[in-house]
């Protein structure tokens, strides 16, 4: 799923920009994967006498501390990070040259050579020269995807252009990105329903809930049972379940009478429901509970990690993120604890470091549980 930061200069959580620190595995539910939007040899954010600046993975520093931390300090993504001066967020290079002056309320991210921005109330975009490409003029939108981009008019959502054209009519209540093979979910009325990009319907508003597509499926509802339908809008999997995850490495969770199994992309069931609660796949394990501990599963449906975690999170680089107590640490798919649980949060490993937290304070380690970057505030 494609997202971007508000920046929301007066909050913190814990000192944790938002989006680097991830979810616990109890919050993940419903919610896809892409828990990052980097790129190779990406610089980490850091915090140094409350000053935000950026380092390599070597743990040099590379930009200076000095702009303003918000919950919008992220990663580098397409070459650029949003930063925040006085309230008002803008973008650098990875030299740390302001690239987009710090004028907005919002920065998304780069999708189409197009980032969203808003600004008081109203909402546009700009392009990677800085330029106001979209006028702000919409009372939303989202990121483009298939050359369209939905946006609010008077309460109802259509679709743009990249050069700011309305080419669907703003009528529905919802809209969702275009997936591959161009059509987008769109709420009308009370149900929802696919359009192509000429606006027409092709599946005509049936479902109560649509979630955006991941591996060629979405999840739909109808009445109280969940199903999953395919890009081409046709029903692949009937409703039949109480509750879905989505697909990941082929698979995706289901529920029925509150037990998890998991199912493949033809319907059947290749993990019987027998957990308590189930996580998405990565690298080849998903999470699991059951008798209210977190371990792991294989895609065969085998208990490979056993459940005796208060928390545990998906695999990333080799090592996941586990709870003991109060603390978390890393262990590998052999089940060995490879990092031991020292911190009050921490990141999955990207490009090799994991941000994490001790005593308010925010450090990074690499994959042997080294500092790269001593905790700082």
């Amino acid at each position: 799923m494609k997202y971007s930061i508000s920046l929301l200069l007066s909050l913190t959580i814990l000192g944790f920009p938002q989006l680097i620190l991830a979810q616990t595995s109890q919050e993940k539910e419903q919610v896809q994967s892409n828990e990052y939007n980097t790129e190779p040899n990406t610089l980490f954010p850091i915090l140094k006498e409350g000053k935000l600046g950026y380092i390599d993975t070597e743990g040099n520093i590379v930009i200076e501390p000095q702009f303003m931390f918000s919950l919008a300090a992220r990663r580098f993504s397409q070459g650029v990070a949003a930063i925040a001066i006085d309230g008002k967020g803008g973008l650098i290079d990875r030299n740390g040259n302001i690239i987009i002056e710090p004028q907005f309320d919002h920065i998304g991210e780069f999708f189409a050579g197009l980032a969203q921005v808003i600004q008081g109330e109203k909402s546009g975009f700009i392009n990677q020269e800085g330029e106001i490409a979209i006028a702000l003029q919409f009372e939303a939108v989202r990121d483009f995807s298939q050359g369209l981009a939905a946006v609010k008019i008077e309460g109802k959502w259509g679709f743009i252009n990249t050069v700011g054209d309305i080419v669907i009519p703003a009528k529905f209540e919802d809209a969702l990105d275009f997936n591959q093979q161009e059509l987008a979910a769109v709420q009308l009325g009370k149900k929802w329903g696919l359009i192509d990009k000429m606006g027409e319907m092709v599946v005509a508003p049936s479902f109560d809930r649509v979630w955006p597509f991941q591996e060629g499926f979405a999840a739909v509802k109808l009445g109280e049972e969940w199903g999953f339908i395919n890009e081409n809008g046709d029903i692949a999997i009937a409703p039949q379940f109480d509750r879905v995850g989505n697909f990941s490495e082929g698979l995706a969770y289901i529920s029925r009478s509150k037990q998890v199994g998991y199912i493949n992309t033809v319907g059947e069931i290749i993990v019987e429901p027998q957990f308590e609660e189930g996580g998405d796949f990565s690298e080849g394990f998903a999470t699991i509970v059951l008798g209210g501990k977190w371990g792991f599963i294989n895609a065969e449906g085998k208990i490979v990690i056993s459940p005796k975690y208060e928390s545990a999170w998906e695999f990333s680089e080799g090592l996941a993120r586990i709870k003991n107590g109060q603390n978390i640490g890393f262990i590998n798919p052999k089940e060995e604890l490879v990092i031991l649980p020292q911190f009050q949060r921490a990141s999955n490993f990207i490009n090799g470091l994991a941000q994490v937290e001790i005593n308010r304070k925010i450090g990074y380690i690499d994959k042997t549980g080294r500092f790269i970057w001593l905790p700082t505030n």
